[in-house]
């Protein structure tokens, strides 16, 4: 096995993206390979809680070149997984192509790990993923159909989410506990007050009781105190992976406006409801058979569709528990497809 090295957005703060190096490590170290290193924002919260090398990411032409040093010819780059080909902000899709551009220069080899692809709204974004990503790709899986036409001349593998390769977890439910995981969007105002109306309204019908979780740190903490304070819920503001999970497992249903909280939730066959602020969220349900349990967070948001949608799986959730029992399972094996075409390419 070559020297291999993971880059993403390690240590930034999000949940999600934890979920994906320890889905990866954990099928990594299954295979019996050595573990790789990782770059990350906070390398020594990554040592700790990955028990892996980490090396820390520096931005500017400094971090390049920081980056090319750590580097040896025939090294394996892992990028991602997770959503780094995006311009939330311009820099992002530079930063991440930066990275695999050096690393071919250098003679290593890159590949693109579990890619969610987009958005890309700008045409420098576009034009890069589409120049460079060929370029510098020996490999490239994605785990939504919407991301492959985006680097369709990468050959794109289609695959899923590496968290779903955390151990199953099962754990009687608490009677009435919802765990709920939002995400402020720009501009959503008016829905998030609809939003909470919809919450308070069936707390009171459904007898619920709501633990709201920060999976992104601190940009969820405001959202997540709002609506604590407003339905007698309360804030999970920093769990770890592992407690995150534990939550999930003995909740018994999920709302979940983050992509890792559904992951996160059907891994441990909790039933979960998304409203999909990206095409990425709708994409992770279908691919489990579960269209119909997302609501759209945008113009078209229905606080009475919401509402009927969540009453008639919390009626039924035994039914979507049992669902979940079959149909993620399989998404574990394209998952685990995923993790061993990185390791292919590492031999």
């Amino acid at each position: 096995m070559r020297r291999a090295l993971i880059m993403a957005f390690v240590g930034a703060g999000n949940l999600g993206d934890e979920a994906i190096l320890a889905g990866t490590l954990k099928r990594w170290r299954d295979r019996g390979y050595p573990d790789p290193i990782v770059f990350s924002w906070r390398p020594t919260e990554t040592a700790d809680a990955h028990s892996v090398l980490a090396l820390p990411v520096i931005g500017g032409l400094r971090g390049l070149l920081h980056f090319a040093r750590a580097l040896h010819r025939g090294d394996l780059l892992v990028l991602g997984g997770g959503s780094l080909l995006q311009d939330g902000e311009r820099r992002i899709v530079p930063f991440w192509l930066s990275r695999a551009l050096i690393a071919r220069l250098l003679g290593c080899r890159v590949v693109y790990h579990a890619q969610g692809v987009g958005p890309l709204r700008t045409w420098l974004g576009r034009l890069l993923v589409r120049l460079i990503v060929p370029l510098t790709a020996h490999a490239f899986t994605v785990r939504d159909e919407g991301s492959m036409k985006l680097v369709s001349a990468a050959r794109p593998v289609l695959v899923a989410d590496p968290a779903l390769l955390l151990p199953v977890l099962e754990r009687p439910p608490v009677p009435g506990r919802v765990v709920v995981a939002l995400r402020s969007v720009k501009g959503a105002g008016r829905r998030e007050a609809a939003l909470l109306q919809v919450f308070c309204a069936l707390k009171e019908k459904l007898g619920l009781e709501y633990v709201f979780v920060v999976m992104h740190y601190p940009d969820d903490v405001a959202m997540a105190t709002e609506f604590a304070a407003a339905t007698g819920g309360t804030v999970l503001a920093r769990p770890s992976l592992g407690e995150l999970r534990e939550h999930l497992a003995g909740a018994e249903l999920v709302l979940a406006m983050r992509l890792h909280a559904a992951i996160l939730a059907a891994g441990v066959f909790t039933p979960v409801i998304g409203l999909a602020y990206d095409p990425k969220v709708l994409a992770f349900f279908a691919s489990i058979g579960l269209k119909a349990l997302v609501s759209p967070w945008g113009e078209h948001f229905s606080p009475s569709e919401f509402d009927q949608v969540v009453t008639n799986v919390y009626a039924d959730r035994a039914k979507h528990r049992e669902h979940l029992k079959t149909a993620v399972p399989l998404a574990v094996e394209r998952a685990a497809r995923a993790v061993d075409l990185v390791l292919e390419w590492g031999k």
